[in-house]
C-alpha cells in the first residue's frame, strides 16, 4: 500500500482542510556544518473556492501535519508564524472565482533574529548556561540543552540579536543550536551526535527510493585546517598542528578566536579542530527521497517524517562518481515538498568526521550497559 499524502493545515487555530491544499514547501536547518543556523520557513498554498476572504493575518500561528504511513497518527512537520500573505486569482469565469492564497511562515529561530540580547553583563559560565541565558531573553520554548563541555569568560554588556549570539557561542563549543518541527529551540553540544549514534546507529536510507540524478557531493580545500592558533581568555593562545596533513596538502592555517576561559579546554578544542579538519572529507547534499514511491515502506516513511537536525544517516549505492562506498553523515538541513499527489524529502548532510567526538562518560547513552560492551566492540561502532 503506497503512502497517502494527507495534510492538515491549521492557522490561528482554524483548520483549512476543507480547502484544497496546493503546493507546500518546508525548509529547516542549514546548508552545511560550517554555516550558522537560520530560521526554518514554510510556503503553503491554499485554494479558495467559495469567493470568501480567509481570516488569516500576520503573526498568526501555523501548524502543518501529515498523517503517518498507517494514516492513524499526525506527524507535525512545521510550526511557525505567518510573515507574508499573497492572494491571486486562478480562475475567473462569470460568478465563479477560484483564488489561491499563499502563506509564508517562519519557525521560532526568527523570533531570536528580531530580539536583542546581551544588554547586561554575562558572568563566566558554561556553554549550556550561556545558551540557556540567551534563550531566556527571547520568547521561545526551549527543547533540550545538552550537558556543559566548556566554560566561557565574562562577557561585558553589548547588545546583539539573539540568533547571532546563540550561533556564536554554540559554534565556539563546536555544537549548534537547532529548532524542532513542533516549535521549540535547543542546543546540541559537541557530543550530541556521537551520543545519538551510540544509542540509535545510522538510519540506512533505502537506495531504491533515492533520486540519484539530483544527488551532489562536495569536497573543499576550505574545510581543511592543519595548523591551529586558538585564542582563549582574552589574549592567550594555544597552538596545534598536524604535520602529516601539512606534508600532503600544505600548511592550512587558521586563527580561531574564542571566549574559552582556560588553557586545558583551549588545548582540547585546538586538537579537536585538527581531528575534524586535518584531512578532506566528502559530504552529500540533495539526497532526494521519493516519499510517494509505491514501494516505500512504513518504517521509512515514519522515520523520515520525523527528520530532525543532526539525524544520523547512511547511504549506499550512490554512483561512484558521486561517492564511492558507504556514506555516513548527519542531517544539517532538509526540504519537504508535497501536494495532493507528490511528496519529496531532500536532505543536506555533512560527513560524520566533521561531527565525530571521542566518547566521554558524560556523553555515553544511558541505555548502553556493560553487557553490550564485548571483546569485539570497536571504537568505530560508537562513532
Amino acid at each position: 500500500m503506497p503512502f497517502t499524502i494527507n495534510p492538515t493545515v491549521t492557522i490561528n487555530g482554524v483548520s483549512y482542510n476543507s480547502n484544497a491544499v496546493g503546493n507546500v514547501s518546508i525548509d529547516y536547518g542549514r546548508a552545511n556544518i560550517w554555516q550558522s543556523q537560520q530560521a526554518g520557513y514554510a510556503r503553503i498554498q491554499l485554494l479558495n473556492t467559495n469567493n470568501t476572504a480567509f481570516a488569516i493575518d500576520l503573526n498568526q500561528s501555523v501548524v502543518v501535519k501529515l498523517k503517518d504511513f498507517a494514516g492513524s497518527t499526525d506527524k507535525t512537520v512545521f510550526t511557525g508564524k505567518v510573515t507574508n500573505i499573497e492572494n491571486s486569482v486562478v480562475l475567473y469565469a462569470g460568478t465563479t472565482t477560484l483564488a489561491a492564497v499563499t502563506i509564508t511562515a517562519v519557525a521560532p529561530l526568527s523570533i531570536m533574529a528580531r530580539t536583542q540580547s546581551g544588554l547586561v553583563e554575562y558572568p563566566s559560565e558554561t556553554d549550556n548556561s550561556r545558551l540557556s541565558r540567551i534563550f531566556a531573553e527571547c520568547a521561545v520554548t526551549v527543547d533540550t540543552l545538552d550537558a556543559p563541555v566548556y566554560t566561557y569568560t565574562l562577557r561585558p554588556a553589548n547588545a546583539n540579536n539573539a540568533l547571532s549570539l546563540a550561533n556564536y557561542y554554540a559554534s565556539m563549543a563546536t555544537g549548534a543550536i537547532y529548532e524542532t518541527t513542533d516549535g521549540k529551540v535547543g542546543y546540541d553540544s559537541q557530543y550530541s551526535r556521537s551520543t545519538d549514534v551510540a544509542a540509535n546507529g545510522y538510519f540506512a536510507i533505502n537506495p531504491a527510493f533515492i533520486n540519484w540524478q539530483n544527488l551532489k557531493s562536495s569536497t573543499a580545500i576550505g574545510d581543511l585546517i592543519n595548523d591551529v592558533n586558538l585564542q582563549y581568555d582574552g589574549t592567550n593562545f594555544v597552538t596545534a598542528e598536524n604535520t602529516s596533513s601539512q606534508a600532503t596538502y600544505g600548511a592550512m592555517q587558521a586563527t580561531i578566536k574564542t571566549e574559552i576561559n582556560n588553557a586545558t579546554d583551549a588545548t582540547s578544542l585546538a586538537n579537536l579542530y585538527l581531528a575534524m579538519r586535518a584531512y578532506p572529507n566528502t559530504s552529500l547534499s540533495n539526497i532526494e527521497i521519493r516519499l510517494d514511491d509505491p514501494d516505500i515502506t512504513q518504517p521509512t516513511i515514519d522515520k523520515l517524517l520525523g527528520t530532525y537536525f543532526g539525524m544520523p544517516i547512511s547511504v549506499t549505492g550512490a554512483p561512484v562518481t558521486i561517492y564511492n562506498g558507504v556514506y555516513q553523515g548527519f542531517v544539517e538541513g532538509w526540504n519537504l515538498t508535497f501536494n495532493q499527489s507528490v511528496a519529496r524529502l531532500t536532505l543536506r548532510s555533512s560527513y560524520k568526521t566533521y561531527s565525530y567526538r571521542p566518547t566521554v562518560w558524560q556523553s555515553v547513552a544511558p541505555a548502553l550497559i556493560w553487557s553490550a560492551v564485548t571483546a569485539t566492540t570497536q571504537w568505530k561502532d560508537y562513532e
